[in-house]
């Protein structure tokens, strides 16, 4: 059983840094839905609101 929970805890450490790395290239976010970006857009394409910023603008916001 000990090799399958750490095989589960190994899993899981690799998704959370997949997930991790994913989020770090997007350079813009919507502040409405939260979709990101590779490249600016006047509007989200997601919802349509016209609330796209770049990814470390809002960081430093919070």
């Amino acid at each position: 059983m000990g090799i399958f929970n750490r095989l589960g805890r190994e899993v899981e450490q690799f998704k959370q840094t997949a997930v991790e790395s994913a989020e770090e290239r997007y350079d813009y976010r919507c502040e409405e839905c939260d979709a990101r970006f590779t490249t600016n857009h006047d509007y989200c394409p997601d919802c349509g609101a016209e609330a796209v910023v770049e990814t470390a603008e809002t960081e430093n916001e919070e």
